[in-house]
């Protein structure tokens, strides 16, 4: 299964930021041909539709540009004693058979080849996303042109569609819109997207597009990059969690001298707090908060327990990030604190830790020296469940190396 990097989607990232980003549409044909086994198919969509949990509202459909009203495509069911509404696969089906376009919302929340697609974005912009499915029957219109109040990265999947999209104008609204084709004028842009094409559209940019000769597939990765004001406001937000800006003032309608003295003194403290911010750190952490709050770099934990206990005598392991306090001897063991744990090791293990920066590897069986290798390797999986420890290379690849 494909991989994806920021740079498959938009090529040269200086470029792009430069030249394109929030600035005007950019296409890419062929960036991703022969690369779409790692993305949601039309098989991947059938099984998805199936699923009697997934709520309604993830799925929309639009027929000659306007939406369908819920009631059509769902039906009641009982769960336990309550009653809910759940989609109902072959009214979907008939809407879509007679021209219906259907649309699934955050695909990313149910299928895995969806979160691969979106962790890219939110591992380069630092914020959240959204991964859109749209699938349109052959020879018919999606949607009327529009325009969007995100950035979209479209990524056309299977069969073909015609696209046309205006210049990104000057002052752009930040909702969404809709237009007529003759209001628009002539668009920048008109392009047939076929398997593997990338198609950024900025938002406010109106556009269009409508499936050829057969089944279309598209997906859409929707992007809201966070604004000065965001970043700002999360500064400020981290500075006044200080002690010191705690407290309850009585504003009296803004007529106390003592609170007006007292806020004037509160708003000095902040404006010297933030003048001693490091701003390289601050940088560093928003874009770690953007990261996270996209799910970008999300712990696989069942996949690293699983690893854990198929750890072998030759492996190599590592420390990992996570900080890990080593306290003091009482002659025969240390104590650690490490996410949350609190435990017990031999004094010769506290010392095998200290001797790895994180760079540093070492193989299972030697990491707790003096002991058997089954004890060391018992170490050693205790260690990687709690993430003080981490795989470092491949079992195969240290058998190679010890030949």
């Amino acid at each position: 299964m494909d991989t994806y990097s920021f740079e498959d989607f938009v090529g040269d990232e200086k470029v792009f930021f430069a030249e394109y980003f929030n600035k005007k549409p950019m296409l890419r044909k062929g960036a991703l041909a022969g690369r779409l086994d790692g993305l949601p198919s039309v098989r991947q969509l059938d099984d998805v539709l199936a699923l009697e949990s997934v709520p309604p509202s993830y799925l929309r459909v639009t027929k000659n540009g306007k939406g369908v009203p819920s009631g059509a495509y769902t039906r009641t069911v009982a769960r336990g004693a309550a009653l809910a509404e759940a989609i109902n696969p072959e009214k979907v089906y008939e809407l879509f058979r007679s021209g219906g376009t259907v649309t699934w919302n955050a695909l990313h929340h149910l299928l895995p080849s969806a979160r691969g697609l979106k962790a890219p974005f939110t591992d380069a912009l630092a914020c959240d996303a959204e991964v859109v499915l749209f699938v349109t029957p052959a020879r018919n219109d999606g949607f009327a042109p529009h325009h969007d109040s995100i950035d979209v990265y479209v990524v056309q999947v299977n069969g073909s569609k015609d696209w046309r999209v205006w210049a990104t104008p000057e002052i752009r609204r930040g909702d969404e819109g809709s237009y007529t084709a003759e209001e628009l004028g002539e668009p920048l842009l008109e392009v047939t997207l076929v398997p593997g094409d990338v198609l950024y559209v900025p938002h406010g940019t109106p556009h269009a597009a409508a499936a050829k000769s057969e089944l279309s597939l598209h997906l859409s990765v929707g992007v809201e990059p966070r604004r000065w004001r965001e970043l700002l406001r999360d500064i400020v937000a981290s500075v006044v969690e200080d002690d010191e800006f705690h407290g309850w003032p009585r504003l009296d309608h803004g007529q106390d001298s003592d609170v007006l003295t007292a806020l004037s003194g509160k708003l000095e403290l902040l404006r010297e707090r933030l003048s001693r911010l490091d701003v390289a750190s601050e940088a560093k952490r928003l874009h770690e908060a953007g990261r996270a709050k996209g799910g970008a770099g999300g712990p696989r934990e069942f996949q690293r327990l699983a690893t854990a206990d198929t750890l072998h005598p030759a492996s190599l392991v590592r420390r990992t990030a996570a900080p890990v306090e080593i306290g003091a001897s009482d002659g025969v063991k240390t104590g650690l604190q490490v996410n949350g744990h609190r435990i017990a090791v031999p004094d010769a293990v506290a010392a095998a830790l200290r001797g790895l920066d994180g760079h540093q590897q070492v193989v299972a069986a030697d990491f707790f020296p003096g002991v058997p290798e089954a004890r060391s390797l018992s170490a050693v999986r205790g260690l990687t469940r709690i993430g003080v420890l981490e795989v470092a290379a491949p079992v195969q690849a240290v058998h190679e190396k010890r030949k």
